[in-house]
């Protein structure tokens, strides 16, 4: 992958620069209680959630969209409670300082031609019916959502988008030139998912799952996903290291 842009970020911008948190506990978390983040006021309070989750959180990035660190990033979850000193809110940059200065994260970011979903409207046009209210374009979510299924009305074009990268683990660009609100109806479809093509070399559930949904995608919605090679910004992770103690 050609390398187009190199930015160093956690050192620049982690301490001094960046707000932080006052007060902060992490600990380990071993159970298997539901995962929780909740930002509010002056607070941070984070339940079962690995450093990589975190990370994405901070940065604004999905999963796919940053790479390197040990392999205990995504395999280890802790708790984290934090206090901002009033009257300060709680906000991001200081979780970014916190990742900084209690997990000496350093990381920086790359632009690379990386493989991504060109989404285009199938031949025979789109099969989405376009909402009877089309005011607050920005505004707009839906009502029902898991793997392979999104159910809604109002749903605006952007949230579409974003909603299919984080099904697929692959970023989505909008090439179909449709834009405004929509309501949308897409079904899991067990009955297509695909048969191994090659028992030497088989499909894992989750490639499985994808080529699922872009069918589905496709014959439902009259979407359909092409594969191309496009520039996207990736994080890439230097140093990571477990928690400092509180």
């Amino acid at each position: 992958a050609a390398l187009i842009l190199i930015c160093p970020l956690s050192q620049a911008q982690a301490r001094g620069q960046l707000p932080e948190f006052e007060v902060a506990s992490i600990k380990p978390n071993k159970t298997n209680e539901r995962m929780y983040y909740g930002l509010r006021n002056a607070s941070l309070t984070v339940r079962n959630m690995t450093v990589k989750g975190l990370i994405q959180i901070a940065y604004g990035k999905r999963d796919f969209q940053i790479t390197g660190g040990p392999a205990w990033i995504i395999s280890e979850c802790f708790d984290v409670a934090a206090k901002a000193e009033r009257p300060q809110r709680a906000t991001h940059d200081m979780l970014k300082s916190l990742l900084a200065s209690r997990f000496h994260l350093k990381l920086h970011s790359e632009t690379k031609e990386l493989s991504v979903y060109s989404l285009v409207v199938a031949r025979g046009g789109h099969k989405m019916k376009l909402s009877a209210d089309q005011t607050e374009p920005e505004k707009g979510g839906p009502k029902e959502l898991g793997p392979g299924r999104l159910v809604g009305e109002g749903i605006p074009m952007y949230v579409i988008i974003n909603l299919f990268s984080n099904m697929v683990g692959r970023a989505v660009i909008n090439n179909t030139g449709l834009t405004g609100k929509y309501d949308v109806n897409l079904q899991p479809v067990s009955d297509s998912l695909p048969l191994q093509p090659d028992p030497a070399d088989p499909l894992t559930p989750a490639d499985a799952l994808n080529l699922a949904i872009i069918e589905a995608v496709e014959k439902q919605l009259g979407l359909k996903m092409v594969s191309i090679k496009a520039p996207q910004e990736v994080l890439v992770i230097d140093h990571i290291e477990h928690p400092s103690a509180n």
